[in-house]
């Protein structure tokens, strides 16, 4: 529940305090997460025993039958993938289980820039060429209804597994259509990532070979660590299931079965519990192969032996280096560019590449917080053959041939695939999830397009009145509740992320006794407080707070901060990390 004393922080943001009662630190977070008295054992100690039975799962009977099916006659089996950390991931997770029980497994990629997202009808006559007769999907595959009902007509069997917004009508022609978000049976658990679909499907198969309860927990184990990237690159709410799959997957990860992960983390202290390995260090690296390159290169360091996985990483390191510099140039003329009193904002750039428009608009919505789309240009390359809108291609205009690919990015309290849904007459192809999303446009119908969804984004919101950016806090604290039994506390809540943010904390009316400007451009911030005379407090980029200058030594502020361990020479010690200062 919402409280407020109608607080703002001095660049303009409105607070959120989640709690505002006077209890225990335990109980204001158990609160704030709704974690009822019966959950906590789940929530504090999950086990392989509290995943949920796969066989809740629609379909994966079918599903299970018809790889073992395969499996049996030595037919020849391709994995199916998306270019981004969840299906880099889920391939790993099938190609690995699979061939470990004897199937003939292998995988078909498709490239961002000529293959775009999804799977086209031109894959299947190059997988019957090679006597493919079964296709598992993995992050993709639920809206591709046509492209595999001429799999059907080629003789090849296609079982989907991914998690995004299924249809109406699930075409007969798919074998068995894997996802959470399936509205004709249940799944207690509707927020699984595309690697958790491929975990479930793994889980459904083992449940079959007659292992004892300890060997099926082995396995499981072997693979969880995989299923953890992608739930938490393709920012999935970390509860439920999915805190089960992270918690667990962090917890195997340093003994991970990929020679790749285990050797990248050999000389990182602390993994376990720390979901920020994957959503900083990990899942922008796998993300770069696909964005930069070609994801195979990701996929073959997760794969790799131990002698092999450091020339892949190599190659990943410098693309992930040229990503860096590309999204910083592209996204700083994307918001010199940008009107913040448009309603959607809208950046068109001929030589951004196709892998990184996602990011740049990422970089839109969070500065202004209102929908953003990025489009490139994408010309039908003509080594592509059959792609489903070529035959219209001689039929057009010299702009009509231009093909615009789009990334969209949104602030929560926008439903971006909702306004897509009412546009969709535009585009070649869409798809995504409520604040990520994609499209293919025609270029001539692009200036059409952004005065629709414009009016239908006017249709739907109050635009006199958007929401305001904001801040959530657990709650406003003393400053006797700064020590670190507090922090062994916060501590027991990890691994955070979405739906279990990392706690954000205010005390009021602090009077500092400090403050000097650190770092090698000097723009960071140590201040000490009267009232905590033995923590440190740091503010990073203080400028984007204090843009008029910095304060002075006895001014009373109202920080808002993480309560984070320091160690130094074996001694362990408070620190404030400051996020905001109340106006």
């Amino acid at each position: 529940m919402w409280m407020s004393k109608n607080l703002q922080t001095r660049n303009g943001q409105t607070i959120h305090i989640w709690n505002n009662s006077e209890t225990e630190i335990l109980n204001i977070l158990l609160q704030n997460r709704n974690i009822k008295a019966g959950d906590e054992h789940m929530f504090f100690l999950p086990s392989f025993s509290d995943l949920i039975d796969p066989y809740l799962m629609p379909d994966i009977q079918k599903a299970v039958k018809r790889i073992l099916e395969g499996k049996e006659k030595n037919e020849r089996i391709v994995i199916f993938w998306d270019y981004d950390v969840d299906g880099v991931s889920s391939t790993a997770i099938l190609v690995r289980f699979l061939s470990e029980i004897w199937c003939q497994v292998s995988y078909r990629l498709p490239h961002r820039v000529h293959d775009g997202y999804g799977l086209k009808s031109y894959f299947f006559d190059e997988l019957k060429e090679k006597w493919v007769t079964l296709v598992i999907t993995v992050d993709c595959g639920t809206r591709d209804i046509e492209p595999i009902k001429y799999a059907k007509s080629l003789g090849i069997d296609v079982i989907v597994t991914d998690h995004h917004a299924v249809p109406e009508v699930i075409p007969a022609e798919v074998i068995a259509l894997l996802n959470p978000k399936r509205k004709d049976i249940v799944y207690p658990f509707p927020n699984l990532a595309g690697a958790g679909v491929a975990y479930k499907l793994l889980h459904g198969i083992l449940k079959t070979l007659g292992k004892t309860e300890k060997e099926e927990e082995e396995i499981l184990k072997k693979y969880i660590d995989l299923a953890s990237l992608g739930t938490v690159a393709d920012c999935m709410p970390l509860v439920g299931e999915n805190r089960i799959i992270t918690t667990l997957g962090l917890k195997q990860m340093k003994n991970s079965e990929s020679a790749g992960l285990r050797k990248f983390l050999s000389e990182t202290d602390e993994v376990e519990g720390n979901a920020d390995i994957i959503g900083f260090q990990i899942g922008p690296r796998i993300n770069a192969s696909g964005r930069m390159d070609t994801p195979l290169t990701a996929l073959r360091w997760l794969l790799a032996s131990e002698d092999r996985c450091d020339e892949f990483l190599s190659e990943i390191e410098e693309l992930n280096d040229r990503r860096k510099e590309v999204v910083k140039s592209f996204a700083e003329t994307a918001l010199e560019n940008a009107n913040p009193d448009n309603l959607i904002l809208f950046f068109r750039e001929k030589k951004l590449e196709h892998g990184l428009i996602g990011l740049v608009a990422g970089k839109l919505t969070e500065a202004y917080n209102r929908p953003s789309i990025v489009l490139c240009e994408q010309h039908p390359t003509p080594e592509v053959k059959k792609r489903e809108y070529e035959k219209e291609m001689e039929e057009m205009t010299k702009d009509e041939k231009i093909l615009l690919v789009a990334s969209c990015r949104s602030p929560e309290w926008c439903n971006l695939v909702e306004l897509l849904d009412e546009c969709k007459h535009f585009f070649v192809r869409y798809g995504g999830h409520r604040q990520a999303a994609g499209f293919t446009i025609e270029a001539s119908k692009y200036e059409a397009f952004q005065i629709f969804i414009t009016e239908r984004f006017r249709e739907k919101y109050d635009t006199i009145d958007l929401p305001k950016k904001t801040i959530e806090i657990e709650s406003i604290i003393s400053v006797d509740q700064i020590n670190l039994e507090t922090l062994k506390i916060i501590d027991r809540f990890r691994p955070f992320g979405i739906w279990n943010r990392k706690p954000l904390w205010m005390i009021e009316n602090l009077t500092i006794s400090q403050i000097k400007m650190i770092g090698k451009e000097q723009n960071h911030l140590s201040i000490e407080f009267d009232e905590l005379p033995k923590i440190k407090s740091l503010l990073w980029n203080f400028e984007a707070i204090f843009s008029d200058g910095i304060p002075s030594i006895w001014e009373i502020i109202s920080p808002i901060f993480e309560l984070e361990k320091n160690e130094w020479n074996g001694k362990i010690s408070l620190q404030m990390m400051i996020r905001e200062i109340t106006e």
